[in-house]
């Protein structure tokens, strides 16, 4: 019998998890190494995604850079041919005007003196290239016939004039007209009579057979440059690439010569800082003029279509030594967080997925099992009913349990509501305490205390218990789905405030400054009333560290259909790695004596009435003295009535 027990209990344990607890523990270390290699492709992946990224946008910017730098040297290869033709143009234009002027002046009997003056007025009225731009005269013998911006060179010998190179290019006119032909030259020449600096410029002349002398004009090398510079910067402001890719150029002194914002350009950035103090401007200048070319990270303050900010940037930065020109492109890495980010939501979306349709096939083969062992057990229930009471019973152990675990969540729950309840209490309990030791010194000492006083610590007495009596229902209401709401002012709720912390004023020596318009809305004001009241006494808690003189500010207003409720203080302010904190349950800076209730109840107070609460460190000056603090800001939608 004994053997046969022992039989039916290993045959029933075999048929109860012989076929469960296999697929369960292969489910759960099939779905573990899934998800482990799942993981390990997702890291992989984000990887794979952030060099090729970097790599991509690197050859991008890097690609779009010489492409500017190989449409500079074009233009500027290209350039002394297009000079040479439209000097050409230009003494050839003036030379048909000069033959025509004379084959028709000739005809009517004028002197070849008369129409040489009517060509010299004729050909120097023809000014070009703003301003700078004329045709000149010279004779065989090196005299200068015609010079329309300087007429005191007008008749002077200029056979042996040297420019400051030395080069004497007036012999090269002479020559010209002794050979009756024509040709270019380069010498050095002054723009002005005051400029001090010769500037290479080039020269075509034409021999003009009538009187033996040359038609000629000239362009600065340096003056056709920049027009060439603008007409390069005018197109490559103009270049847009990607989403956000532009080309900015930077002079060596750090001018802005192209960029995508238009009101930049000519100005310089040389002192711009970033938002560590760095002068991002003359790093890229320094790294161009030592480097010659190759990437720089660094912090850029703008962005194409992006709001003013700081972001990290890499940029390819090439030199171009010959115009001192820093030419650079490049990318905002926040771009390669937002692609990997979204990428990370779709893979975690699939293998989501794939997991579940995994859980979902081990269910589904698990409760076939079940069922064919609840079906083989049916088979064999008579062998084994005598286990059928043992079983119920231990099913009504199960259930008592259950119960047992029900009932100590629920004495959690109670427990935890105490505990807040405890925390507001506190406070009134205190100022009880406090009033009626000041009537019972006052029954001791006469005149210990003035009318004034003890009639103050009586209303401090009865609004402290009906306080204490009504904070039962305001976390009631706080957790009921169906609250009432009523019409209130503002500044009444805050009255009752000051009411009931108005002896912590005092006895801290606390200056309250108070700016409360005249505000009507329709909500819950218990609710409010509590959250005022967590919050300045958490005020009056810092206020008490200071040494000084002690202020708390406490403003409210409506704009723009919002109510504003502001407390501020002058505590020095909350510190920077515990701000994020203060609303987050059981967080406290008071040790055993505090909570970390107070301000996590003001936040899911405010929030679920559709308001919003914040704090922040504000610096400002009262009285003309300098402060620091903590500001909290509880904003509330305006309504009036239903």
């Amino acid at each position: 019998m004994k053997k046969n027990t022992t039989t039916e209990k290993t045959l029933i344990n075999i048929i109860k998890y012989g076929a469960v607890i296999p697929i369960i523990l292969l489910s759960i270390i099939f779905t573990y190494i899934f998800i482990q290699y799942k993981n390990k492709e997702l890291i992989d992946e984000i990887k794979n995604l952030e060099v090729k990224f970097l790599n991509d946008n690197k050859r991008n910017v890097k690609d779009e850079v010489k492409r500017v730098i190989d449409s500079i040297q074009y233009e500027i290869s290209i350039s002394e041919q297009n000079l040479k033709k439209f000097l050409k143009n230009k003494v050839y234009e003036a030379h048909t005007i000069a033959s025509n002027i004379y084959k028709e002046e000739l005809k009517t009997g004028k002197s070849k003196e008369e129409i040489f003056k009517t060509i010299k007025q004729t050909l120097g009225s023809i000014i070009y290239n703003d301003g700078r731009g004329y045709i000149f005269i010279d004779d065989i013998n090196g005299i200068k016939l015609l010079q329309p911006l300087n007429k005191s060179f007008e008749g002077k010998d200029f056979s042996n004039f040297k420019d400051p190179h030395g080069y004497n290019f007036v012999k090269q006119i002479i020559e010209t007209i002794k050979n009756k032909t024509e040709g270019f030259d380069q010498y050095y020449w002054y723009k002005s009579q005051t400029d001090k600096t010769a500037y290479k410029k080039m020269s075509f002349y034409k021999y003009f057979e009538p009187y033996n002398v040359a038609i000629g004009t000239g362009e600065y090398i340096v003056d056709f440059e920049k027009t060439i510079q603008k007409n390069l910067l005018d197109k490559i402001k103009r270049i847009r690439f990607n989403d956000n890719g532009y080309i900015t150029i930077l002079s060596g002194k750090g001018d802005y010569l192209s960029y995508f914002k238009e009101d930049t350009i000519g100005t310089n950035g040389f002192n711009l800082q970033d938002k560590d103090g760095n002068y991002y401007i003359r790093d890229i200048i320094n790294f161009a003029k030592e480097k010659d070319h190759g990437f720089l990270s660094y912090i850029a303050s703008f962005k194409p279509n992006g709001k003013n900010e700081n972001r990290e940037k890499i940029s390819y930065i090439s030199y171009f030594k010959q115009w001192d020109w820093v030419i650079l492109s490049g990318f905002y890495l926040e771009e390669l967080k937002n692609e990997i980010k979204d990428k990370e939501i779709v893979l975690k979306k699939r293998y989501e997925e794939i997991i579940q349709k995994i859980i979902t096939i081990s269910f589904i083969v698990t409760l076939i099992l079940i069922l064919f062992s609840f079906y083989i057990s049916r088979i064999i229930y008579n062998r084994f009913n005598e286990y059928k009471e043992e079983i119920e019973k231990e099913v009504d152990k199960t259930i008592e349990k259950e119960k047992l675990l029900i009932q100590q969540s629920k004495m959690a729950i109670m427990g935890e509501m105490i505990g807040n309840i405890a925390h507001q209490w506190k406070q009134p309990l205190n100022l009880i305490s406090t009033s009626n030791s000041l009537i019972k010194l006052n029954k001791e000492f006469d005149n210990f205390s003035t009318p004034e006083q003890i009639s103050e610590a009586i209303d401090n007495i009865d609004n402290s218990v009906n306080h204490l009596a009504t904070t039962i229902d305001d976390f009631r209401n706080f957790f009921k789905p169906n609250k009432i709401k009523s019409v209130f002012k503002i500044n009444t709720v805050l009255d009752k405030t000051f009411k009931l912390l108005n002896a912590q004023f005092k006895n801290n020596s606390i200056k309250v400054i108070t700016k409360i318009d005249d505000i009507e809305i329709y909500g819950f004001e218990n609710e409010l009333l509590q959250v005022t009241i967590n919050i300045i006494k958490n005020a009056i808690d810092e206020l008490f560290k200071v040494k000084d003189e002690r202020i708390l500010f406490i403003t409210a207003f409506l704009e723009n259909d919002t109510v504003y409720i502001k407390i501020k203080d002058n505590a020095g302010g909350i510190p920077k790695e515990l701000k994020d904190k203060v609303f987050q349950a059981y967080f406290t800076t008071k040790g055993d004596k505090g909570t970390g209730i107070g301000l996590y109840m003001c936040k899911q107070i405010i929030t679920n009435i559709d308001g919003d609460i914040t704090v922040k460190n504000v610096d400002y000056s009262y009285e003309d003295v300098d402060y620091k603090g903590a500001e909290f800001i509880i904003t509330l939608p305006f309504q009036s009535s239903f």
